[in-house]
């Protein structure tokens, strides 16, 4: 609409010569040219000169961007020796943690959905350890024998009734009796005299029996110059199997790992995924607790199970579960700032004297980057950030 269609519009709604309406001004105007600049003497002439102005005020108003111009940035002090040093970056990069989230969710479609080698679970043999059974599990997954994660189980005693109970107590004296008769019944000394058969054993026989056998045993016992030769047996044969012996006995058991295959996995759940993945935060902070020990370590099996086990865990989940999850991944960044700091204290190489076996830093990121971005825990980025730079600060 141009500027002077819109003017005979705004003249034609504010004319004074319109029969006044519902909606419209009704109060009387005067009816003065445009050019009157004298001082209005009455209501009429007082309302001409308010429309009059109205009309001149603009429609749109605007007030100064005070970001129009850009600022000039503050350029502090460079950092001294004395001041604390920048915060590198230590974090995996946008593209990977993008790329990352995108494959383990497709990961996730994949594992739950059935192949076409369907197998109906065997309900006949236990393929793993009980949920509640955490030093059970920790032998499971280091590959132990069977006969260590599934030990048989105690028989259960009977329970005894009380009608039991009350019987036994009254039978006490019956059964005391009984034990005289027999004891007084082997104490017998009056055997008779035409050999006929003892009432029981007397002090006279078990005598001469001890000394018989005792002399027997004396003359059985080999002497410094009568001690008898091996039966045919010769010193290096029996040095050999000796040698044998010990070398079997020395040679260690070889465990290897329990992995996450579908078989495993189906049996399974949401519940069961997250019970185990409590077990794993009780495992990498006993071992941030006993560092020296070997036996606490966490390897790289551990990261396939922890990584498996997160993709059996529901899209929902309860604020009693993120906390779980949550306290997964901060010991996963302790375990890599523990790292850290070791190895400056060290003066280790990064990529040397590492164990290969052991949970490296790539698989404690892919645990933390599934947690916060599977299940929105983003903050945990942050607490990463500065857990990871303090302890290279410290160090």
């Amino acid at each position: 609409m141009s500027v002077l269609a819109k003017r005979k519009l705004d003249e034609l709604e504010d004319s004074d010569d319109e029969e006044p309406m519902l909606g419209r001004q009704v109060l009387p105007v005067a009816n003065l040219p445009d050019s009157f600049d004298g001082v209005p003497t009455d209501g009429l002439q007082y309302l001409f000169t308010v429309r009059r102005d109205a009309r001149l005020l603009p429609h749109v108003t605007r007030v100064d961007n005070p970001y129009a111009t850009p600022e000039v940035p503050i350029t502090g002090p460079e950092p001294g020796p004395s001041e604390p040093k920048p915060h590198r970056d230590v974090l995996p990069s946008e593209e990977w943690r993008t790329t990352f989230l995108r494959r383990f969710k497709n990961f996730r479609k994949n594992s739950v959905q059935p192949t076409i080698h369907v197998r109906i679970p065997n309900a006949s043999s236990k393929i793993m350890p009980d949920k509640k059974e955490r030093d059970l599990w920790w032998a499971f997954l280091a590959g132990r024998p069977e006969s260590e994660w599934n030990p048989p189980k105690k028989p259960k005693q009977p329970k005894v009734s009380r009608w039991q109970q009350r019987n036994a107590k009254k039978g006490m004296g019956t059964i005391a009796f009984a034990d005289d008769l027999h004891e007084n019944a082997s104490l017998f000394y009056d055997a008779p005299d035409g050999g006929g058969v003892e009432a029981g054993p007397s002090n006279a026989s078990f005598d001469m029996q001890g000394e018989a056998s005792t002399s027997e045993a004396a003359q059985s016992l080999p002497t410094p110059s009568g001690t008898p030769a091996p039966p045919e047996v010769s010193a290096d044969v029996s040095m050999t199997s000796e040698s044998d012996a010990v070398i079997v006995q020395s040679t260690p058991v070889v465990c290897v790992p329990r992995e996450p295959t579908p078989t495993l996995m189906q049996y399974i759940d949401h519940r069961y995924a997250i019970h185990l993945l409590m077990y794993f935060t009780h495992w990498i902070n006993l071992r941030l607790d006993s560092p020296t020990l070997s036996v606490t370590d966490i390897t790289q099996s551990h990261a396939r199970w922890m990584f498996t086990l997160l993709s059996r865990v529901d899209d929902w989940i309860s604020s009693d579960e993120t906390s779980l999850l949550r306290n997964l991944a901060r010991a996963c960044i302790s375990l890599m700032a523990a790292r850290r700091r070791r190895r400056a204290a060290e003066n280790e190489d990064p990529e040397e004297g590492e164990d290969v076996k052991v949970m490296d830093d790539t698989s404690c990121w892919m645990i933390i980057g599934a947690i916060t971005g599977m299940w929105g825990q983003t903050d945990l980025w942050t607490d990463a950030e500065v857990s990871l730079n303090e302890a290279m600060d410290a160090a």
